[in-house]
């Protein structure tokens, strides 16, 4: 199977909403296993239940749970079996006892269950740095409607609680309506959660009568909340990402140390970042200097550099994850003497952290692709 395949998988666990919400028990219980799986713990295609899966499951749990959830971590250790992809290795002699079982607790897992495993194939794509952080981003969709976690993402970056609201309102409304009456689609837009089926509707919206007589006169709004939920999705599963990795790979004339070094490059680790934070030694803009919450960014885009450029540490900025947005996106640049510029179309900027009187410290060496970024990147 597919890496989508599986993708597709961990978006649709259906997690319990018998209490009003979706409550984070598979979820927590997966991204604990994931981490055991990043930090070494867990090498073969064995899943322990023992204190120390457990004692990840209650960390995460305690950052997602709501009302009266329970930190019960033996639930989704044998619910997760309705999946398809998880499965449980019963000993031989609570076969027939454990085959009856509705549900589980502490103490049957315990006694009957030798270890849990997962399907050879999301076993593979879970030990690998490159095909890990889709599948862990896919798991955080079932916590949240995509609708709540669109509105999340937008205030995120900057955009006003109205600007959010009319977004959201054109999407599920006129938008949906639009569609719907053109016989594109019967889906709330909203409920979309394929960048690549969203991008081929997004298209063939731009093409409906009616939205481009309703877009011209609502000032390009509608246009901008499409385009806006499109960036949404492409973040969320990091789409381009995936695709700058699947060239890098494919690159025949590229020998497997430059693939190595690209790949850990694209995805914010490797020599780069190291370099960064040896130059920065905090967020360039900041100064905050705890480097787990600070991203490699580059100043030329990666799409739009050469290989060379997308290793030179002078076009990077060390940035806290906010503010790093805000610059990938080109809602601010920087002059030449390096004081921040910010765009007119960033709303509520101040939110992010972000004030008219911050600036970085710059060496000529970051000139150029700071000159390609205000002038190409930034959105006057």
């Amino acid at each position: 199977m597919t890496v989508q395949f599986y993708i597709n998988k961990f978006q649709a666990l259906k997690p319990d909403k018998s209490s009003g919400h979706a409550k984070p028990h598979k979820v927590c219980l997966l991204l604990a296993v994931i981490e055991q799986i990043e930090q070494g713990l867990i090498t073969t295609n064995k899943v322990n239940y023992n204190d120390t899966l457990k004692s990840r499951f209650t960390h995460y749990f305690k950052q997602l749970q709501q009302g009266n959830d329970k930190d019960t971590p033996y639930l989704p250790f044998y619910h997760l079996q309705t999946s398809g992809f998880w499965h449980l290795d019963v000993k031989p002699e609570y076969q027939q006892e454990f085959s009856v079982l509705k549900t589980a607790s502490n103490s049957n897992i315990s006694l009957c269950v030798n270890f849990a495993y997962f399907d050879e194939e999301l076993f593979d794509y879970l030990k690998s740095p490159i095909m890990r952080p889709a599948l862990k981003d896919a798991l955080i969709h079932n916590l949240d409607s995509l609708e709540v976690q669109y509105q999340r993402w937008a205030l995120s970056i900057g955009k006003s609680e109205k600007t959010v609201k009319n977004y959201v309102g054109a999407l599920k409304g006129s938008i949906s309506n639009w569609l719907y009456d053109a016989g594109i689609s019967k889906e709330n837009v909203l409920s979309i959660g394929s960048y690549a089926q969203y991008s081929v509707l997004a298209s063939k919206a731009l093409q409906v009568e009616e939205f481009r007589a309703k877009n011209s006169k609502g000032n390009g709004m509608y246009s901008a909340a499409l385009k806006s939920y499109q960036s949404f999705l492409a973040d969320v599963t990091q789409v381009n990402v995936k695709d700058d990795i699947d060239k890098i790979l494919k690159d025949e004339n590229t020998t497997t140390t430059e693939k190595s070094n690209l790949v850990n490059t694209r995805i914010g680790q490797g020599a780069f970042r190291d370099k960064l934070i040896q130059y920065w030694q905090g967020c360039a803009l900041t100064r905050y200097n705890k480097m787990q919450f600070l991203i490699a960014s580059h100043i030329k885009p990666w799409a739009s550099a050469d290989d060379k450029e997308r290793l030179d540490p002078n076009n990077g900025l060390l940035l806290l994850a906010n503010i790093d947005k805000a610059f990938d996106l080109g809602y601010i640049t920087f002059t030449e003497k390096g004081k921040i510029v910010i765009s007119p179309y960033l709303d509520d900027y101040q939110v992010l952290g972000i004030s008219k009187n911050m600036g970085v410290n710059l060496n000529h060496q970051h000139q150029d692709y700071l000159a390609y970024h205000r002038e190409i990147t930034y959105k006057k």
